[in-house]
């Protein structure tokens, strides 16, 4: 059989888990701290629906391309996630002076993970990487751990109740951002990345 007359299987949109977690989290982001919860449900609704179209013209280009469209699904899917998960630190930050640095500073982080995505990315690809693959589990139970220490020790200051869960959450949102970028990588990209 010609290689012509073979048809490649149309990749599955597998929208449903993706647009659930983010639901879940941007339900969550939206309500903490607490008050006007439907002007920032707005907000995150609209920009899980950027999300959501950005997959589908994703998927219309690449579903014959199964490989790169996952890829791309996984990294919309984690990209959502930091936001979501970095968005309820920044909204109890606002009005105080923390507010203009941490903004700053999270969109400095979103910009620094895009840079480093070829370096992140050949540390998964690479087998003479190994060392530093290792070091991805052990940063994100260190994350964890500090972050449960974290909420602990701010459950008992007289800061906002919520403080805690959002200092972790943004920890977590952070770890995903730099996990999230290699995925844009495209599949030349990868495999130079694996000889490199």
């Amino acid at each position: 059989m010609s290689q012509t007359n073979v048809t490649n299987p149309i990749a599955e949109k597998r929208l449903g888990f993706t647009i659930t977690l983010h639901l879940f989290l941007l339900v969550g982001a939206s309500s903490f701290p607490e008050g006007s919860f439907f002007f920032w449900l707005a907000i995150t609704l609209g920009v899980e629906a950027l999300i959501v179209f950005r997959v589908l013209t994703m998927w219309n280009r690449y579903k014959y391309d199964t490989k790169r469209y996952y890829s791309i699904q996984a990294y919309w899917m984690l990209i959502g996630f930091s936001i979501y998960t970095t968005l309820p630190l920044v909204r109890i930050s606002y009005g105080t002076i923390v507010f203009w640095p941490l903004l700053i500073g999270t969109v400095l982080l979103f910009s620094l993970g895009h840079l480093l995505k070829e370096r992140i990315g050949e540390v998964f690809v690479n087998p003479r990487k190994l060392k530093e693959l290792v070091m991805w589990p052990t940063a994100l139970a260190g994350i964890v751990l500090i972050g449960i220490l974290v909420m602990a020790v701010l459950r008992f200051q007289s800061v906002h109740p919520n403080v805690g869960i959002a200092v972790f959450l943004y920890m977590l949102g952070g770890f995903s951002i730099f996990l999230a970028n290699p995925f844009s990588l495209p599949e030349d990209r990868i495999e130079k990345l694996k000889g490199d």
